[in-house]
């Protein structure tokens, strides 16, 4: 009897190890021979451990009514505190997420993480918690939903489970889905750090990067990765990430307002989603097809749509998503100037607010930005108080970082997003900008803008012009932005301007000064791509910090230039001396130092062109001859030159 008992515990061990690894129906059968087993010995507890395992796999199948049947039977069959009523708890409330309420399944989570912790079956209160952690993010309570996940993903490390990186997979879901791209991209690196060895989770993985891509703009890499998960998804036959691909994939031809195609991935994810019977996506799939469908031009199938979807999510209590259902229903009704509009916006906006949900209006900002402007001036007080405080917290949210080119070139990235440069040249808004940013603290007076910008023109035409540049810069780096409402890039007040960074941005001149700070030379060169500003070389206002920063750049050739010689590597050096000399012409060091590098070669002809160029150059242009120095280096080499021939 022990052996048997052993042997039946190995084949629910390799069933749960199977599940883990993808292959379904290795596991499936596993599963199947311990219960046989189990019920021809008539041990109900390994009976139920089992069905417990059976009930997993089709779950991840999508087959959510063998599910119920598995975790029902499983809890006649087992005792009040055992492993087996644990475990079958997790399916329980697995199914319960699926099919019924999150209440139910927050109850058997609850219990199942009870009975583990008496058991010390840290196993199963590691997937107690974790389950725990879906039914606080389906509700938005993502708080929650991170404390959970921390707590099952130590559990995880403590065990070494091969499912470790569930719990990090979970938390950088919820963060991109919120739109934070601060914590999304930590949460993505610490998954990134963290050995994948389910394959599912590799699916999962490649969904997410698919996700925070298209949250920084970077859509180039969104179908790559959608196509590493979907390779996963379909090996492996999951529905949920099938669901998840294809709402992902309409997003995304959403964005580049390809709306035949996103309507039919939306369309598809339904599908899926009536197929397998999964409610805890319909209602996501059904705002989904919503949204694509508006866009596409199909306002009956939205309505219906959106309607749908506001009902299902709060039947399903999945309060985050309803939250942005009703936001973009009326949204719809705005632009089709509908009357109830603002009531359902009201109630949307109460929703965000309360819950904190306003990511959701962060993401959407063209579409929120019009109904908070609507009702700032509503006669309804509640409204006004709503509308207001959601404008406050989408201006606290930081904008997308800056990344700014300014040596050799001018050139803009919001977040991973190219700001195109002909719009920087309209009304001198790129000028405006690029004055900013070398001034104390980005902050100037608006005197001192005029008069570096306009010194010949009236105060009355130089101040219109300036609020202009300023206009179009504004709607630049926010496109979205009404006229009236504050920028979170530009601070334009009691005549002053100042230019504000969010966190993560970063300017080429500010890295370069820090390298020659640090005394990192080779880094500094880099970085020195061209003089600064090269659009602005007769403007005043750059003449300064261009030459600042040019005789930084000569200093450190210079400084790199001496350590290659010292190290005896010729060839750097001279590297060195002819950009000194590409600079300035009449560096007389730098020309020394180049003849001598010439001559470990024992090229005289190399270190004697040298000497010539820099000889006619200091003739023609002063009228006068390089130094002792270098004369007699010269004469030196000419010598030994004749000696050579002589013999």
């Amino acid at each position: 009897m022990a052996r048997e008992g052993n042997t039946l515990a190995s084949l629910v061990s390799q069933s749960r190890h199977m599940e883990c690894l993808g292959d379904y129906p290795e596991a499936l059968r596993n599963a199947q021979e311990a219960y046989e087993r189990a019920r021809q010995t008539g041990d109900s507890e390994m009976m139920a451990q089992a069905l417990t395992c059976m009930g997993m796999v089709e779950y991840r199948l999508g087959h959510y009514d063998r599910v119920h049947q598995r975790a029902r039977k499983a809890l006649e069959l087992t005792g009040e505190v055992t492993h087996a009523r644990a475990d079958a708890l997790i399916l329980l409330a697995a199914y319960a997420m699926e099919q019924d309420s999150l209440d139910e399944m927050e109850a058997c989570c609850l219990q199942a993480a009870e009975i583990a912790r008496k058991l010390g079956y840290e196993t199963t209160r590691y997937r107690a918690l974790h389950n725990l952690s879906q039914v606080y993010g389906l509700r938005g309570q993502f708080d929650l939903q991170m404390a959970a996940d921390e707590e099952a993903y130590r559990i995880a490390c403590e065990l070494r489970l091969l499912q470790r990186s569930t719990p990090l997979v979970a938390m950088s879901y919820a963060l991109v889905r919120l739109g934070d791209l601060i914590g999304a991209k930590q949460a993505v690196q610490r998954l990134d750090q963290e050995p994948i060895e389910l394959f599912q989770n590799q699916g999962y993985a490649a969904m997410i990067h698919a996700m925070l891509a298209q949250l920084e703009g970077d859509l180039d890499s969104v179908l790559p990765y959608y196509a590493q998960a979907r390779q996963v998804a379909e090996k492996i036959g999951d529905p949920a990430l099938q669901i998840f691909i294809r709402m992902g994939l309409s997003r995304y031809y959403r964005i580049r307002e390809e709306y035949p195609q996103a309507y039919q991935w939306a369309e598809d994810a339904v599908t899926w989603a009536k197929r397998h019977l999964n409610r805890r996506m319909w209602g996501r799939t059904l705002a989904e097809r919503a949204y694509s469908a508006w866009l596409n031009g199909d306002t009956v199938q939205a309505e219906q749509d959106f309607r749908a979807a506001i009902v299902e999510l709060g039947e399903r209590q999945q309060f985050f998503d309803q939250a942005y259902a009703r936001f973009l229903y009326a949204a719809f009704l705005y632009k089709r100037q509908d009357p109830i509009a603002l009531e359902v916006w009201k109630e949307a906006a109460y929703q965000i607010v309360r819950c904190g949900y306003i990511h959701i209006l962060e993401q959407e900002r063209t579409l929120a930005y019009p109904l908070i402007a609507a009702t700032l001036n509503s006669p309804d007080p509640e409204l006004v108080q709503l509308s207001g405080r959601c404008l406050q917290q989408l201006q606290a949210i930081p904008p997308p970082p800056l990344i700014i080119h300014t040596l050799g070139s001018f050139h803009v990235q919001q977040g991973k997003r190219s700001i195109d440069s002909r719009t920087l040249k309209r009304r001198r808004a790129g000028e405006l900008l690029r004055l900013l940013l070398i001034s104390p603290h980005q902050r100037l007076l608006t005197e001192q803008v005029i008069e570096a910008m306009y010194p010949e023109k009236p105060l009355p035409t130089a101040m219109d012009l300036f609020y202009k540049a300023t206009s179009v810069l504004r709607r630049v780096l926010e496109p979205e932005l009404p006229d009236y409402f504050p920028s979170r890039y530009l601070e334009v007040e009691e005549g002053e301007i100042a230019l504000c960074l969010p966190p993560g941005s970063w300017i080429d001149f500010q890295a370069f000064e820090r390298a020659i700070q640090e005394e990192e030379w080779e880094t500094a060169v880099r970085l020195y791509q061209g003089e600064l500003y090269p659009q602005d070389l007769y403007a005043e206002w750059a003449t300064l910090p261009r030459e600042r920063l040019r005789s930084y750049y000569l200093r450190a050739l210079q400084i790199l230039a001496h350590r290659s010689f010292q190290q005896r590597r010729a060839r750097e050096t001279i590297d060195y001396c002819h950009r000194i000399l590409e600079i300035d012409p009449w560096q007389e060091e730098a020309v020394y130092l180049g003849m001598k590098a010439y001559l470990m070669f024992n090229d005289r002809s190399g270190a004697v062109r040298l000497y010539r160029e820099l000889e006619h150059s200091l003739q023609s242009e002063l009228g006068v001859q390089p130094q002792s120095e270098l004369r007699s280096l010269y004469k030196s080499l000419l010598n030994s030159s004749a000696e050579k021939n002589s013999c």
